[in-house]
């Protein structure tokens, strides 16, 4: 869930050891995925014992778990590159890359701005990020750049009442993306599209909602995202049509109990992995779930469900 990303935004900046040394640096232009592929491995975040959030990977099925991250700073919020061949990641207010082993690490992002929420195009050539570098003082808006760190672009401009831009990710086929907005005074969040080039800004949620942390269905026609709907409420997981139509709440938590957040789509289109908290089928606990895009066949992925944040599915071929 991105409200702790929020947090991390407003943290000191702590240097940060990451696994496999060596620091090094990702941006736009349509284009098709290269590997739709299958489900792989999942990266994930998990505190470690000194409560900082660290990148862990692991097989689908939970097993062989390895940290990648270290250090006194949060090191998280991973995403795979289409193929399995890289991962994207948060730590210190910059963005970086690494092998999937934890070796190369790359710095993508050298500035005293926050950069915060990577996430790469279909064929791997760019990465969306977030970042405050036009405004500092938090208030991010959404970029691209290309995935050697050069070229970037700035996609979106935050209009008065707006108080940032998060989580951009792009669609299937490239030409778009969808991301959160907050609005300053209430502090309520929306999910909007705009195209690569920042035209077409289009709101998709009502600000009532509390949308926040969206991906998109394999075939582009869907957008799975967390919200808020009722204030105080623990989260619910929903899918809405990619033009803004068909709101529908998969998880029910508020009649149920517990909460759900971090969803994201499997590659073949037929599952959504998210951070589940529930009560039911024989099932407790917290941990990650999967469930099929009716929200229905919800259970954890192991039987000692644990505690794990932003959640990503590997694509492989």
């Amino acid at each position: 869930m991105r409200r702790i990303i929020v947090k991390f935004m407003l943290a000191s900046l702590v240097a940060v050891a990451v696994a496999g040394g060596a620091w090094v640096l990702v941006a736009p232009s349509p284009a098709m995925a290269e590997f739709p592929g299958h489900n792989g491995r999942i990266a994930f975040m998990r505190q470690d014992s000194d409560g900082f959030w660290q990148t862990w990977v692991a097989n689908k099925d939970l097993s062989n778990q390895v940290k990648l991250t270290s250090g006194s700073t949060d090191s998280g919020w991973a995403v795979w590159k289409p193929g399995g061949a890289k991962l994207a990641f948060d730590s210190d207010g910059d963005i970086f890359t690494m092998n999937p082993d934890g070796s190369g690490v790359v710095k993508l992002t050298d500035s005293e701005s926050l950069n915060s929420d990577a996430g790469w195009s279909p064929d791997g050539s760019q990465i969306a990020f977030a970042s405050d570098r036009a405004r500092s003082s938090g208030r991010t808006e959404i970029y691209v750049m290309d995935a050697d760190g050069t070229n970037v672009r700035r996609v979106t401009t935050l209009p008065r009442k707006a108080k940032f831009d998060l989580a951009p990710r792009f669609s299937p086929d490239g030409t778009k993306l969808v991301f959160t907005r907050y609005i300053t005074e209430t502090g309520r969040s929306a999910l909007f599209t705009v195209r690569v080039d920042g035209g077409g800004l289009k709101q998709l949620t009502p600000w009532g909602n509390g949308a926040e942390d969206a991906d998109w269905s394999p075939d582009g026609t869907k957008i799975v995202f967390e919200a808020y709907p009722n204030l105080g409420s623990r989260g619910e997981v929903f899918t809405i049509d990619a033009d803004g139509q068909q709101l529908t709440n998969l998880t029910d938590n508020y009649r149920s109990g517990g909460g759900s957040s971090d969803p994201v789509w499997s590659l073949d289109g037929t599952k959504i992995l998210f951070l589940s908290e529930h009560y039911f089928s024989g099932e407790s606990g917290i941990g990650l779930a999967t469930m099929n895009p009716d929200g229905t066949d919800r259970h954890f992925i192991s039987p000692n469900p644990e505690e794990m944040h932003q959640p990503d599915w590997e694509s492989v071929p």
